[in-house]
C-alpha cells in the first residue's frame, strides 16, 4: 500500500473530526507496512497537521478557489507540500510521486496538483502565528508573557516515545537491545528508533507511554505506600497506575465509561489493581480521601506536538467554557480533600485561564487551602502560586499546583 495514499486517507479522517493518534495507529495495523514506509506514512500526518496553517497560506495564492477542489486533493495539496518544503527527500521524485497519487485519487485534477507543487513556495513572510501553526489568540496571549517563543516552535517537531517503567522493564529493554535514555524524571526513559509495537517491555505490561510532564502528576502528589489518593478525571488511569505500583490505594473517577474500560484493560496488562468509579466530577462525590489528584479536561495547548489535530480546533471561545468546567471540578476536589490533605491540580495547556488566574481564583474562595512551593526537575516557563513546565526536548507542556488544607 502506497504510504503516501494513506496518509491522505488519515489526513481527510482527521479533517472529519477524528483524532490523529488512533486514527494513524489503525492504518499502520491494518496495512502492515515495513519500517520506513511506516515512518513516512507517520511523518506526512504528523508534519502535515503541524504545519497545517502555514501550507494553506502558502498553497492559497495558487489556488483560485481551494474550498471547491475534493476534500482528498486538498489534504494531498497540504501533504505533498508539507513533503516539499519541510524535508529533504528530492523534490522532483517528490512532485512525481504525490502526481501519481493524484491520478488514482482524481485524474481529472492531476494537471493541477502537477501545476501547484511545481510552481507554489513556502511564504516565509507569513504572519508569525501562522508560521508556528498556532490560533491568533494563543499567540496574542503567549506573545504578551513571553518574550522568547522559540518553545513553540519545537511544538512542530516529532514527538519522541518516552516510556514509564515498571519493575523490570529496563532489564527487558536492555535484553531486547533496544536504544534508550533516561529521563528526567525515575522510571521514565526516552527510545530512539524503535515503534511502541515492537517493544517488547510494553507487550509484556513493563512498560506504559507517558511523557515524563504528565507522570510529573503523580510525583508531584506524594502519596505513600497504603495511603489513599482520588484520581479525579482519571480517565484511563495512567498515573493511578503509576501510584498503585508504589503501593497506594487508588480511586480513579471519571465519567467516561469506555476511557474507565481502557483503563482496566491496560492495568491488567500492567498487573495493578486500581479501583475504578463512574461518576460526573462536576457533581459532589460524597467522599474524601487525604490525596486528591485532579488532572482537568483543558485545551491541550501544551500538547501540540503529540495532539496536531488540536490546531485545527482550538476556538477562542472554548477557554472560557473549559476554564468554566475547571472551576466546578475545583469545587468537588476541594470538598473532597480531607483536612490536612493535599490537592495536585493539574492541566495539559498553557494559558492563563486555565492555569495560574484559574488557581488564584481559586485561592480567594478557598482560604482553607495555600499554595505549597514547586521544584519540579523539568524546565519551566513560569512561576506562581504554581509552575508551568516548558515544552521543550519533547516534553508536554503542563501548569501544576500543589495545595495544601490547613487542618
Amino acid at each position: 500500500m502506497n504510504p503516501r495514499w494513506l496518509a491522505v486517507s488519515v489526513l481527510q479522517k482527521v479533517g472529519r473530526g477524528k483524532f490523529a493518534a488512533p486514527t494513524l495507529d489503525q492504518a499502520l495495523l491494518r496495512h502492515r507496512l515495513p519500517r520506513q514506509q511506516a515512518g513516512l506514512l507517520t511523518d506526512l500526518v504528523y508534519g502535515t497537521l503541524r504545519r497545517l496553517h502555514h501550507l494553506e497560506y502558502s498553497l492559497k495564492p495558487n489556488l483560485k478557489n481551494p474550498s471547491s477542489l475534493p476534500d482528498g486533493i486538498r489534504w494531498l495539496l497540504y501533504a505533498a507540500a508539507y513533503e516539499l518544503w519541510f524535508t529533504h527527500r528530492p523534490k522532483h521524485a517528490v512532485v512525481n510521486a504525490w502526481v501519481g497519487v493524484a491520478k488514482r485519487l482524481s485524474e481529472p485534477h492531476a494537471g493541477l496538483v502537477n501545476a501547484v507543487l511545481r510552481r507554489a513556495r513556502l511564504d516565509q513572510g507569513a504572519p508569525a502565528a501562522v508560521k508556528l501553526g498556532i490560533p491568533d489568540f494563543l499567540y496574542q496571549e503567549w506573545s504578551s508573557r513571553f518574550d522568547d517563543l522559540s518553545w513553540v516552535e519545537e511544538l512542530n517537531e516529532p514527538s519522541p516515545l518516552w516510556l514509564t517503567l515498571y519493575p523490570g522493564g529496563r532489564e527487558l529493554l536492555q535484553q531486547q537491545g533496544v536504544s534508550f535514555s533516561d529521563g528526567p524524571l525515575p522510571d521514565s526513559v526516552r527510545l530512539e528508533g524503535v515503534p511502541l509495537r515492537e517493544v517488547e517491555a510494553f507487550r509484556k505490561g513493563l512498560a506504559q507511554p507517558q511523557n515524563p510532564s504528565s507522570l510529573l502528576a503523580a510525583v508531584l502528589l506524594g502519596a505513600g505506600e497504603g495511603e489513599l489518593v482520588l484520581d479525579l478525571a482519571g480517565g484511563s488511569g495512567l498515573k493511578a497506575a503509576w501510584l498503585a505500583a508504589r503501593g497506594a490505594r487508588v480511586l480513579s473517577v471519571d465519567s467516561n465509561t469506555r476511557r474507565q474500560q481502557e483503563g482496566r484493560k491496560n492495568l491488567e496488562r500492567l498487573g495493578l489493581n486500581v479501583e475504578f468509579l463512574t461518576h460526573d466530577i462536576a457533581k459532589p462525590l460524597g467522599r474524601a480521601a487525604p490525596y486528591v489528584l485532579l488532572d482537568a479536561p483543558c485545551l491541550g495547548t501544551g500538547t501540540l506536538r503529540g495532539h496536531p489535530e488540536l490546531r485545527l480546533r482550538l476556538k477562542q471561545q472554548d477557554l472560557s467554557r473549559m476554564a468554566a468546567l475547571q472551576r466546578r471540578l475545583l469545587e468537588t476536589a476541594a470538598e473532597a480533600t480531607e483536612p490536612g490533605g493535599v490537592l495536585l491540580y493539574s492541566v495539559c495547556s498553557l494559558t492563563l485561564a486555565e492555569g495560574e488566574k484559574q488557581i488564584r481564583d481559586f485561592l480567594s474562595r478557598h482560604p482553607e487551602f495555600e499554595p505549597s512551593p514547586l521544584e519540579p526537575p523539568l524546565p519551566l516557563l513560569e512561576r506562581g502560586a504554581g509552575v508551568y513546565v516548558k515544552p521543550t526536548e519533547g516534553l508536554d507542556g503542563f501548569y501544576y499546583a500543589r495545595l495544601q488544607k490547613l487542618s
